[in-house]
């Protein structure tokens, strides 16, 4: 789960680019990065990357300084990789001229690697999943003979499009197979974005044009552009679809390959920032009808709770509604007003447990004596549910019912959320033996989910156009190959020890 960003303009854009990044930095912490262009004399600029959140890396950098008017972008959540300061991105290749930045995971990653090794001679310098999109991206681009392209509007309808369709087709050499929503510059053409053949992870389109200023972005949300102020005619990639932006700002829209809608629902209940757009409404929203849906589908619970209280942050909407809902009195754990946007669940185990010590507040008066309805946006791990509730109970909580918005999460995510095994889940299963299992484990009085049809369609989703692999462990794509990236995570996590 990146965030990207990418913008071209008649102007500077690097100070937007770093603000935008800014904005979408609780998508990844652990690495931020850049990469400029001077589309009027068809330069890179040497990237700028570095460990830790933006507003760290870019802290002492003088962006303002920069004068190019193209820019890719990138905050990112590690799923892959065993260095945080080599695999940073944006990453680039000379030939033919390439920068790109990735939100996703390709499952084939090995196998595509060793591909591209052994058959074309490619050296890889870092151990990004990323590395291969933007290697088998460009190898597709110099099969097509892209160079021979005598217009940009034949390079993007007969070498840029063309090229796109190999590496999403799961039957060429050179394909990518997964969750990818990618950011591109490409030398002398142009900026372009595209998605995976699912649509699996988001990106938004947007632009701006204000008369003295003209500029066309791509974003991982649109909390971004909201954040950047004045952008207009939002519009979210549809699965498979590329949008080329060339330097004149003609807008080059192909469905490349649609293999159906399947996006992560997880983007709505936990990922997304609450003023973003989802399928056409506003994360917040979908939130409060979670909430909504949670008081209708336990409504036994409501003479058994005294107060409602949400884990910061991501769950208050849902939590707001259900104490509306259930006229509770509401709040009693808030987060630190100096933590910063590092989350819980990007970090190891024992940085996760001590996170919660330093970012949550517990405000006594509202939990000793009380019976607490704590309500999560989703259970994983189950380590942060647990030392919550163990804190409540110690600070005289006579009861803890947890609610979670999201369904079981009993499988692996090979698209995008660092879950490559299931030893590491709190359930495995979705039946009342392994839930009564998952409370205990816990602590919790008692223990409740939503289910997957109830929270699907609180979030306009349903189960013809979601991911269910992580609730049902059916995905929408053959993830066999992606044993072999099992392997490889479990071996850098090794070394990240």
């Amino acid at each position: 789960m990146c965030g990207v960003i990418g913008i071209f303009s008649n102007q500077p854009v690097a100070v937007d680019v770093v603000r935008g990044l800014n904005a979408l930095q609780h998508r990844g912490i652990q690495s931020s990065g850049l990469i400029i262009y001077d589309s009027f004399q068809n330069i890179f600029t040497s990237p700028i990357r570095g460990v830790g959140a933006s507003t760290d890396v870019f802290r002492n950098v003088n962006i303002h300084e920069r004068r190019d008017n193209v820019a890719i972008g990138h905050n990112r959540y590690a799923t892959s990789g065993d260095d945080l300061t080599k695999d940073a991105q944006p990453l680039y290749i000379q030939k033919p001229g390439l920068a790109l930045a990735h939100n996703g995971q390709i499952s084939n990653y090995v196998q595509l690697r060793k591909r591209l090794e052994e058959q074309r001679s490619y050296t890889f310098f870092t151990n990004v999943d990323a590395e291969a999109l933007l290697f088998a991206f460009a190898q597709n681009l110099i099969e097509l003979k892209s160079y021979k392209a005598v217009d940009t509007p034949t390079f993007v309808r007969e070498k840029c499009f063309p090229a796109l369709e190999k590496t999403m087709n799961p039957k060429s050499e050179y394909a990518a197979n997964g969750a990818f929503s990618a950011v591109a510059i490409i030398a002398n053409r142009g900026l372009l974005a595209f998605k995976d053949p699912h649509g699996i992870r988001p990106l938004c389109f947007a632009k701006k044009d204000d008369g003295a200023l003209k500029q066309y972005a791509f974003a991982s949300e649109t909390t971004a552009f909201h954040f950047l102020k004045g952008f207009q005619e939002f519009h979210e990639l549809a699965p498979g679809e590329a949008i080329f932006i060339d330097f004149d700002f003609n807008i080059y829209h192909n469905k490349i390959q649609d293999a159906g809608e399947k996006n992560c629902p997880f983007e709505a209940v936990y990922f997304s920032q609450v003023d973003s757009n989802y399928r056409g409404n506003q994360v917040y929203d979908l939130r409060f009808e979670l909430g909504l849906v949670l008081a209708e589908n336990f409504p036994e619970m409501k003479d058994c709770v005294d107060v409602v209280i949400p884990v910061p942050k991501s769950p208050i909407p849902a939590a707001i509604a259900l104490a509306n809902a259930w006229e509770k009195p509401y709040g009693g754990i808030v987060p630190r007003p100096s933590h910063s946007s590092v989350r819980a669940f990007q970090q190891d185990g024992k940085k996760r447990e001590k996170s919660i010590d330093d970012k949550l507040l517990f405000v006594r008066s509202h939990i000793q004596d009380k019976r607490i309805a704590l309500i999560d946006d989703s259970i994983v791990r189950g380590e942060t549910s647990k030392k919550i509730v163990k804190r409540l109970f110690s600070l005289g909580a006579t009861e803890v019912h947890l609610f979670s918005t999201f369904p079981p999460y009993i499988g692996i995510c090979p698209f995008g959320i660092d879950t490559p095994t299931e030893e590491e889940l709190l359930v495995n299963a979705n039946t009342k033996e392994d839930i009564e299992i998952a409370r205990r484990e816990i602590g919790a009085t008692t223990l409740h989910y939503l289910s997957s049809e109830k929270m699907l369609k609180s979030v306009n989703l349903n189960s013809e156009t979601a991911c269910l692999g992580c609730t049902t462990k059916q995905y929408p794509i053959d993830i066999q190959d992606y044993s072999d990236f099992q392997l490889l995570r479990k071996k850098h996590r090794e070394i990240a020890r």
